[in-house]
């Protein structure tokens, strides 16, 4: 009898003790991968202790992380890695878009003049490729012309300043920031200047190279922009050669960026303390009317690229010029350059001004490199327009933008003999030197 009562108890000392591991066990498997093993010997020594296993992730650990997509797996000795799963990972991303020039011309003016309602009509400009402007997150444009109110009179070339309802019609086709730091800009001197900044900034858009000054001293100013978009940081710069002779104020001298290569690098560190992830410098530059960018803007792109800027946006010439890739001569990086963006609208009839087109940026950002290290890609495309200036059935001129390529015309829009026959040079031309610039190079 005594026999099966040792018996009995020792059955039962080994159920509860199983019992009692199994508990411990599944206690630690809520911190451990259910594909990892724990062996029985970190379980054992779990139960003689009596004290229980710590999960200390560090700060960089911790970062990299996370309850969805990994896994965090305790050895016997209790240090801790993390586990990448095979889930995608997670790369966020933008689209910046970048045409050129906004220019507005006595011709422009009065076709958009409605004498009824005393107001002007923009609404041609941009309706038919408006569905090309919208997938951007950042949509640029260099305003060539001062936007300064009624008051200081409505004129094109050579002093231009524009009614203010072409702004409402940017904002309503997906622009956000407007370079102001062009030779035009001081074209209603500085009353004009600030009342573009301030209409500019009331219509929703940002505006780069030009700002109201907090105090009188120029050295407070700053001279960036920075937008974040979907978790990635852009910074803007925007810089004139000039304002056809034209000057500001000493005390007001802050309100416009001026190229100036000093000028240049301590904007570009100052860019580079705030952490952004994409430098885009706007450069006002080289001669007009030249196809082909000179040894100025080369070296003045490459200075740029030298010191940290990703993308260089040209324009001044009012005609296109190639895009292309510079080597960063301090290390290994590439940076994105069109030395000229031509003009996207205005009343320029000459040979090549009425060519212009929109440079498409996807800027991707992979934060799984880990804490204060991530990879950004910039992959590029190029898409042609034209201005088509025509007559409608009432007898009135207008000005729309076009796609350049014969298969995106929207249907309904009368191509003549002499319009096709220019496009078909221009298509050459943006084939064989403005994309042929991209070939090649992710």
């Amino acid at each position: 009898m005594k026999k099966t009562h040792y018996t009995l108890y020792t059955v039962l000392f080994l159920i509860i003790a199983c019992a009692f591991v199994s508990s411990v066990y599944y206690q630690q498997k809520t911190i451990v991968s259910a594909d990892n093993h724990v062996d029985i010997a970190s379980i054992f020594s779990f139960f003689v202790s009596k004290t229980p296993a710590v999960v200390a992730l560090t700060s960089a650990q911790s970062a990299n992380v996370s309850n969805s997509d990994s896994e965090v797996l305790v050895n016997s000795s209790q240090s801790t890695k993390a586990v990448v799963s095979d889930e995608p990972k997670i790369v966020k991303k933008i689209t910046l878009l970048a045409v050129g020039d906004i220019m507005m011309h006595q011709n422009q003016i009065d076709s958009a003049y409605n004498k009824s309602a005393d107001s002007y009509d923009f609404s041609e400009y941009f309706k038919n490729i408006n569905s090309y402007l919208k997938d951007g997150n950042i949509v640029y444009a260099n305003l060539e012309t001062p936007v300064a109110g009624k008051d200081l009179k409505y004129s094109g070339y050579p002093r231009f300043n524009a009614p203010t309802e072409i702004l409402g019609e940017l904002k309503n086709n997906y622009f956000t920031h407007l370079a102001l730091a062009n030779n035009h800009a001081l074209d209603r001197g500085v009353v004009g200047l600030s009342n573009t900044i301030k209409n500019v900034e009331e219509a929703g858009m940002i505006t780069l190279g030009a700002r109201e000054l907090e105090s009188s001293a120029s050295s407070s100013t700053i001279n960036y922009q920075i937008t974040e978009k979907n978790g990635i940081k852009v910074g803007f710069l925007a810089y004139t050669y000039g304002t056809n002779g034209i000057t500001l104020p000493k005390n007001k001298a802050g309100m416009l960026s001026y190229t100036d290569k000093e000028q240049i690098v301590k904007d570009i560190s100052d860019l580079k303390k705030q952490n952004v992830d994409v430098i885009t410098v706007g450069l006002h530059f080289g001669v007009e009317y030249s196809r082909t960018e000179n040894a100025s803007q080369r070296s003045l792109a490459q200075f740029a690229c030298d010191n940290g800027a990703d993308i260089i946006l040209g324009d001044h010439p009012h005609v296109l010029q190639p895009i292309v890739y510079l080597n960063n001569s301090t290390n290994d990086k590439k940076c994105l350059a069109i030395y000229s963006l031509s003009n996207f609208i205005s009343g320029m009839p000459n040979l090549y001004t009425d060519l212009g087109g929109i440079l498409k940026v996807d800027i991707s950002k992979d934060d799984s490199l880990g804490i204060n290290s991530s990879s950004i890609t910039i992959q590029p495309e190029f898409f042609g327009t034209w201005v088509k200036r025509g007559t409608d059935k009432s007898g009135s001129k207008y000005f729309t933008i076009l796609p350049l390529d014969a298969d995106k015309i929207p249907e309904g829009i009368e191509v003549t003999k002499t319009e096709e026959a220019r496009l078909k040079t221009y298509r050459t031309f943006v084939d064989t030197k403005i994309k042929a610039g991209l070939v090649g190079v992710n």
